[in-house]
């Protein structure tokens, strides 16, 4: 429980989170809560307010802001009793107020009080795990007044799509139970507005509405449902199906993840995590493939090298999502080999690229093979896919083969036989590193190592010995150069153009440097045995791992970053939920189970809320990273200096690897036990 939210579950038994606001209000913050069926997403807050948005055809938000702030909500209600008109937005109305966060929904219930009617207002918006564009409404009105309620009632939508910043080009087309604005030139993307019964039209050219009159005898209630979408084919979406199916669909989907946990709460936060990752389901029409959004900031520019992070948390539960995130990436890569960084979900990209980030390439090559490794499905090399400029076509393996010999030959290694880091490895504040062509990433390289590790294997197995043989020669060469940047009790993060080693002289210790020593099976087994542990010591907190044992001065170094990020803030030594989910993962790979349980607590949605109540987010969903306890007042909450993180909220990588790292500590307390300790001392 924290301030502003109570952890249960719904009638489905699935995980859901009901709001205190009435006993403890905050009318600033508007806990944003993702909802999406993959091919039509919602941030619905804490108002009421829905806001549709969908990657499909580009990236567009289908409430548009103007200057004159034209749009409330993609989907609401409002009623006029006599000549007075009413609005049963939940912000509206009157206390006692509350509404309840689900998987995949969202529920408000407030009051509408005049002097004649007391009415009891309840509204469920959802998003059926359909792969359907629409999102469903439902509405219950009781009437706890002595008056019979007659009234009229008004189904309501301010979605739209903007023609070159005009909505005046909006045609209104109707038919029986809908109504809806259809915009020339994009007819793909018609929106409509569809009621479960008798309804008239009664839109204009700024929002679509239909009007129901209703009759309610004091005591009694009644239940509307509605639906807005888009598409060319709106009668395929007059079937409106009960919130009962929907609900049992999200729960069926979710038996999927079984996960032993030490306690119920870590099997309850796990099952709630992933269904939030999917509701970052999205579609890319231009590519026709599915794949996870990371959300805030990367929702109209999207971090490609996400997707293939991704894939590899779903692969256990959703193998045909995994894939279908996995083919996505493949088709943004250049025929050179290259995955550009981003990718704007049009055709509107050159079919060069001007980014140069070093590791992109080796996070598609290790999700292809931790998916293969998870599912045994090796005929997802055989598929036959094409390259960004789409005049090419091959199979996924060549697509692999290409990003390796870009690894190997265009990004290339330095002199101390490590992955040039280039214009920035995961790490990006480490952007200066390597400015000037020379500096080297020893987490690059330890991550190309597990991943080049599957790589050989799948060579072998499909006959392509001599790949084989130049993959374990490259693999064998880095691993050699990792072991030599063991410094006394860690690995150094990496080395700058100058050749002098991050993370020694200064003694700061990078999580990321030992954690994927650990996966990538870098060094000796002591040599990653006393890294990890050092990691735990020197980075841990009450609320997880930080990026690094402590930060650098703000500005930087100029060796180092140009970004002046505060101390504790984001990459300087903040707390990343996916990187610490790495370290559990690497923890229960080195066998240290029991100190693998104990960070994934640490890291818990769970224990942050219960040991920062009054933090406005931070135990349904999160921002990409935490501010650690180097950032002094702001411990706990998010950056907000230069950047304010809590703006983008939620964000995928603070939920997407619970489920992961929970499932990993699992395989291998089977596979270890008796032989190592969890504090780590080899028996």
């Amino acid at each position: 429980m924290s301030k502003y939210f109570t952890q249960s579950a719904d009638d489905y038994g699935l995980p859901c989170f009901v709001s205190n606001l009435d006993s403890n209000p905050n009318s600033y913050y508007p806990f944003n809560h993702l909802i999406s069926t993959g091919r039509i997403s919602a941030l619905l807050d804490q108002w009421g307010t829905v806001k549709c948005f969908t990657t499909e055809g580009g990236y567009t938000m289908l409430n548009p802001i103007s200057p004159r702030l034209e749009s409330r909500s993609s989907l609401y209600f409002m009623m006029k009793i006599g000549d007075d008109l009413y609005s049963l937005i939940n912000g509206e109305l009157e206390s006692p107020k509350q509404f309840t966060y689900g998987v995949g929904y969202g529920t408000y219930t407030g009051q509408l009080k005049t002097k004649t009617y007391n009415l009891e207002i309840s509204q469920t918006f959802i998003a059926e795990p359909s792969k359907q564009p629409r999102i469903d409404g439902f509405l219950k009105i009781c009437n706890k007044s002595k008056e019979l309620l007659n009234a009229e009632l008004f189904l309501c939508s301010d979605a739209k799509l903007v023609c070159s910043g005009r909505t005046d080009a909006h045609l209104i087309f109707t038919g029986e139970n809908f109504c809806g604005f259809s915009l020339p030139g994009n007819e793909l993307h018609n929106i409509f507005l569809v009621a479960d019964s008798s309804c008239e039209n009664c839109s204009s050219q700024r929002t679509l509405r239909m009007k129901k009159t209703i009759q309610i005898k004091p005591g009694e209630e009644i239940e509307i449902c509605c639906r807005v979408g888009y598409g060319l084919k709106v009668d395929d979406n007059k079937n409106l199906h009960s919130q009962d199916n929907i609900h049992n669909a999200w729960k069926l989907l979710l038996e999927r993840v079984q996960i032993k946990a030490p306690q119920s709460w870590m099997q309850h936060e796990a099952k709630w995590c992933m269904g939030q990752l999917l509701s970052f389901l999205s579609y890319d029409s231009y590519l026709e493939e599915y794949f996870i959004a990371i959300g805030g900031y990367g929702s109209c520019g999207f971090p490609v090298r996400e997707a293939c992070e991704t894939a590899i948390c779903l692969a256990y539960w959703y193998p045909d999502l995994a894939k279908s995130s996995l083919r996505w990436v493949a088709k943004t890569q250049l025929i050179n080999g290259d995955i550009p960084k981003n990718h704007n979900f049009t055709n509107y990209r050159d079919i060069s690229s001007y980014e140069f980030e070093s590791d992109n390439e080796i996070w598609f090559i290790l999700g292809c093979c931790e998916y293969v490794a998870i599912t045994g499905d090796t005929g997802i090399f055989l598929e036959e896919i094409k390259y960004w400029d789409l005049k090419a076509i091959s199979s996924m393996w060549k697509h692999i083969k290409k990003a390796f010999y870009w690894i190997r030959d265009n990004i290339g290694v330095g002199r101390n036989g490590l992955i040039l880091i280039r214009d920035g490895d995961w790490n990006d504040y480490l952007s200066l590193i390597g400015a000037g062509g020379r500096g080297e990433s020893v987490m690059n390289s330890e991550m190309a190592c597990r991943a080049f590790s599957l790589l050989e294997k799948y060579a072998v197995e499909l006959n392509e010995y001599d790949f084989a043989k130049e993959v374990k020669e490259f693999c064998d060469g880095l691993q050699t150069a990792v072991q030599k940047c063991f410094d006394k009790a860690w690995f150094v993060r990496g080395y700058t153009d100058q050749g002098f080693a991050v993370g020694f002289k200064e003694d700061r210790l990078f999580l990321n440097a030992q954690t994927w020593a650990v996966l990538g099976r870098c060094g000796t087994d002591m040599q990653r045995q006393q890294s990890i542990v050092s990691a735990v010591q020197k980075c841990g907190t009450s609320i997880g791992l930080m990026l690094m044992s402590k930060p650098y001065s703000s500005p930087p170094p100029e060796d180092i970053s140009f970004c002046p990020l505060p101390s504790g803030d984001g990459e300087n030594a903040g707390i990343w939920p996916q990187t610490a989910h790495w370290a559990v993962w690497a923890l229960a790979e080195q066998g240290m189970t029991d100190l693998a349980i104990e960070q994934w607590e640490a890291m818990s949605l769970h224990n942050h809320a219960k040991l920062f109540p009054d933090v406005p987010f931070g135990i349904f969903n999160s921002p990409d990273c935490f501010s650690s306890k180097f950032a002094g007042d702001r411990h706990g909450l998010t950056q907000v200096e230069l950047i304010n993180r809590a703006v983008f909220v939620p964000m995928n990588p603070g939920i997407a690897w619970q489920a992961f790292s929970l499932k990993k500590i699992e395989e291998c307390q089977k596979s270890v036990s008796g032989k190592i300790h969890s504090t780590g001392e080899i028996k």
